[in-house]
């Protein structure tokens, strides 16, 4: 494989695990700054280059090169002060550090002799699927589907439903489009159909559509409300706030820094 996307592999596998211990502070590889994807290149580089290398000898070979371009220890990661909390010897590193090093290790390794692309047969779509486009195309706005799960299911679709085991609604055609791709998703046996009060499809459709916008505006005014409020409190309310989200905060930081990293919680994970 070709060594940018061994390198944006390995960065976005490192952002994952990142996430999971509380950090949500990598960015994606298409924001990521320069010097950090030249960084992730220059790893790649030199596990390719020296497959038996350990991620210790990583280690050494990333502190020098950043030595090398003016960088020095720092609590916090600072590009604009070229500070990094990782410039330490190696035996110094926190165990999740170097948890990071063997998980990148392992990544090139890994992908380093697999082809840049390769080809999978795209499935058909499904009779399911087929079936409610053939009624959306057809002028359908709404379709009647029946919910087979085992547990109480909240949706992710403009309608944001909750179903009930074995429930069956009405819902707009291109929702149920999405919702037909989990098998525990099916178009209502007539049966199923007939059991449902009688209604008008245009009114359907008014009344999911109203019912849509009223949802998305109170989750609006909750986080508009919920940001305003961050920018009133000290650090130990923003520390007990992130401590919501499974984050730990740097008091040692400043309380503006603080703020947007809790605003930027709220806004990535929603208000809590």
């Amino acid at each position: 494989m070709e060594r940018a996307l061994i390198a944006r592999v390995a960065h976005e596998i490192n952002r994952a695990y990142c996430a999971s211990i509380g950090d949500p502070s990598q960015p994606e590889w298409e924001s990521a700054p320069e010097w950090q994807r030249a960084s992730a290149l220059a790893g790649v580089d030199m596990h390719l280059a020296n497959p038996e290398a350990t991620p210790e000898q990583s280690h050494e070979s990333w502190l020098a090169q950043k030595l090398e371009d003016g960088w020095k220890y720092g609590p916090v990661k600072d590009a604009d002060k070229k500070e990094h909390p990782c410039c330490v010897p190696y035996a110094e590193l926190p165990t999740e550090q170097k948890s990071k090093d063997y998980l990148f290790r392992a990544v090139v390794h890994a992908l380093k002799d697999l082809p840049d692309t390769v080809q999978v047969q795209q499935p058909a779509p499904t009779r399911q699927l087929s079936a409610v486009r053939a009624l959306r195309d057809a002028g359908a706005d709404i379709v009647s589907i029946t919910y087979r799960g085992r547990k109480v299911y909240r949706d992710r679709t403009s309608i944001r439903a909750t179903w009930q085991p074995g429930e069956t609604k009405r819902v707009p055609t291109r929702d149920a489009e999405i919702l037909l791709r989990f098998i525990e998703f099916a178009v209502a046996a007539p049966d199923e159909t007939e059991a449902l009060p009688e209604s008008n499809e245009d009114d359907d459709v008014a009344t999911l559509v109203a019912s849509q916008a009223q949802r998305e505006d109170a989750v609006r005014q909750e986080l508009e409300g919920t940001l305003n409020l961050v920018e009133t409190m000290d650090k130990d309310a923003l520390e007990a706030y992130a401590a919501k989200y499974e984050v730990s905060l740097d008091k040692r930081r400043a309380v503006a820094a603080l703020r947007t990293e809790v605003a930027n919680l709220i806004e990535q994970f929603g208000v809590r």
